[in-house]
């Protein structure tokens, strides 16, 4: 198994803030291109850059990423949910 962090809430975010792809990218210090290869799933944030997006929008890491299990034989794909496994235990 593989696991992916995938940034499926920043444009959510990102648009909240009224920012475009170009600002937000600016302000992390980061190629304007990278921004939207993350949002449309393309790219995968390393932890750096997943510390640098919840400082800048002060917020918890569900609000931003996704963790996924993917099965490299299969490509069956499973969401891991932290607040879920969090409530239950």
């Amino acid at each position: 198994m593989n696991v992916e962090v995938r940034a499926t809430g920043l444009r959510a975010m990102r648009e909240k803030r009224g920012l475009t792809q170009r600002a937000l990218a600016h302000e992390l210090s980061i190629s304007q291109n990278y921004i939207p290869a993350l949002e449309s799933g393309a790219r995968r944030p390393g932890p750096k850059l997943r510390q640098a997006l919840m400082k800048f929008f002060n917020c918890d890491f569900e609000d931003l990423f996704q963790v996924v299990m993917v099965n490299p034989e299969s490509s069956a794909e499973q969401v891991l949910s932290p607040r879920e496994h969090r409530r239950a235990g």
